[in-house]
């Protein structure tokens, strides 16, 4: 039975590869979001890009969810890794975390910011903020785990609108939360997908790594679109 699968990417570089696979296209663009249906093997697919950012993407997931009410959802793209997460390796995300909700506490002036005052939090109406970690389909991550290759990491993906370069910080996200790598857009796509009850996987290739000095190299997106080409495939 075919399947509408709803492709989200961040970047157009991010989602060209995969356009350039794809049968029956046809530009359905609106709002400014690029939005292109075709198909797959079996299955329909919805390859659209959002622009960077959380904002954007839970305005992108929002609007196909309603129009097109896809089957599930599905994320890649290129992220900065974590600890010994090295560049070039790829990820299965089997939960996300947003590291950009944080709460510190009070302190008098003049004390400056320090991460030992600060705490992630989903914020609610209710007494427990804990933060909210959204996991990715089991069923997907089957599919994928079954097209990975033996060195391909499953670990949480950290989400936020911010850039990290700070040693410290990465490395109390990375030693206390698990977190193996960070983008800007994930964590939106699993909240709204959770919302409308749509299954969905996000799929990364790590870029650079401020920890290991290894700067950026955009190069990964050759094998991480070789590997989201051999998962929708067979979803």
């Amino acid at each position: 039975m075919s399947k509408t699968i709803a492709v989200v990417c961040a970047m157009k570089s991010e989602a060209q590869p995969l356009i350039d696979r794809m049968s029956d296209l046809k530009d359905e663009s609106c709002h400014n979001f690029e939005i292109y249906r075709g198909t797959l093997g079996e299955n329909k697919l919805l390859i659209c890009v959002s622009g960077v950012g959380m904002v954007n993407m839970a305005a992108l997931v929002t609007y196909i969810s309603i129009i097109y009410s896809p089957d599930c959802l599905f994320n890649y793209g290129i992220i900065g890794g974590y600890g010994d997460i090295h560049k070039g390796s790829l990820i299965i995300v089997k939960d996300c975390i947003n590291i950009n909700s944080t709460m510190f506490e009070a302190a008098p002036e003049g004390a400056g910011t320090s991460l030992s005052r600060a705490k992630l939090v989903t914020f609610s109406e209710s007494i427990d903020n804990s933060p909210v970690i959204y996991k990715s389909d089991e069923k997907l991550i089957s599919v994928a785990s079954s097209n990975a290759d033996n060195d391909i990491i499953r670990g949480r993906l950290g989400s936020g609108d911010m850039w990290n370069k700070e040693y410290d910080k990465i490395m109390l996200f990375y030693n206390e939360f698990n977190v193996c790598g960070e983008d800007m857009e994930g964590y939106a796509m699993y909240q709204v997908a959770d919302k409308f009850g749509i299954p969905a996987l996000s799929v990364k290739g790590v870029s650079n790594n401020e920890i290991l000095k290894e700067t950026y190299d955009y190069s990964v997106m050759d094998k991480l679109s070789d590997f989201v080409y051999s998962i929708l495939k067979n979803i």
